[in-house]
């Protein structure tokens, strides 16, 4: 994960690293082939996602880390009031800047939680070896293509942060819950370095489609998640509580390597 200005991540090389049948990635660029999924028989992941980014630069160019602060500073104390009278400790802007992102995201990829799902136009895109670019499936997303989207967003708006593809799980101690491939984004608390938050770009809050934040039981980083066959972190949701469970391994039911929290010193 790196920082910068919108500007200047738009011109730096691809930051794509592999993980056990899945990948990370902290900088995601315009016309980049990204790895989205594959064979459960194969840890390579074979079907691939275009980037094609600058087909959305007329509806992304105002969408700055300046702006999007502005708007904040603006609007800043209602979003802190609210955020404590739910008890919620996530950091303000983090939240507002996740919310400003899942918004965009929709917009750019008609993406609303009302749009039905096209499982069978989707598939047909990525059928026979083609690699579509991300403006080809407007309208038939999932969560690959909204993450990738979220990342880019989130690059723009000038927040650390990494697109991970890997597994999300309900609970890994159940053993006979079976692992949904899950793309996902980490990132960097603003105001904390050593926190991080799943930003679940894909599965917003259903009731207002309001953004789905999740502490980490332990910041997740590539690193940790690096040459491990099968992690999972637990973290929980800042505005009900609710767990969940993110990282990397196969879409299998069995025992799950999982750390629920922090080692203590």
């Amino acid at each position: 994960m790196r920082e910068g200005t919108s500007e200047a991540k738009d011109r730096m090389v691809p930051d794509l690293k592999s993980l056990s049948r899945g990948v990370w990635s902290g900088n995601l660029t315009n016309n980049q082939e990204l790895p989205v999924g594959g064979s459960l028989f194969n840890d390579e992941l074979s079907i691939k996602l275009r980037l094609d980014f600058d087909q959305f630069s007329g509806q992304t160019e105002k969408f700055t880390a300046g702006n999007i602060r502005a708007l904040y500073e603006q609007n800043k104390q209602p979003i802190i009031d609210w955020l404590q009278e739910l008890g919620s400790d996530v950091d303000p802007y983090l939240f507002y800047v996740a919310q400003q992102v899942q918004q965009k995201m929709q917009i750019l990829l008609e993406a609303s939680p009302q749009q039905p799902d096209k499982p069978l136009e989707r598939q047909q895109k990525y059928a026979e070896d083609r690699v579509p670019a991300l403006s080809e499936l407007k309208g038939m997303t999932r969560c690959a293509e909204r993450a990738a989207m979220g990342q880019y967003l989130l690059q723009r708006a000038g927040l650390e942060s990494a697109y991970v593809g890997g597994i999300t799980m309900n609970d890994a101690k159940n053993g006979e819950e079976w692992p949904e491939d899950h793309s996902y984004i980490v990132v960097k608390n603003p105001s904390n370095h050593e926190e991080t938050f799943i930003f679940d770009i894909a599965r917003p809050h259903s009731q207002q489609n309001l953004a789905r934040v999740l502490k980490s039981a332990v910041p997740i980083t590539y690193e940790l998640l690096q040459g491990k066959k099968e992690l999972l972190v637990k973290a929980a949701d800042v505005l009900q509580g609710g767990e969940l469970y993110f990282g990397v391994g196969a879409p299998v039911a069995g025992q799950h390597g999982f750390i629920e929290a922090a080692r203590a010193e």
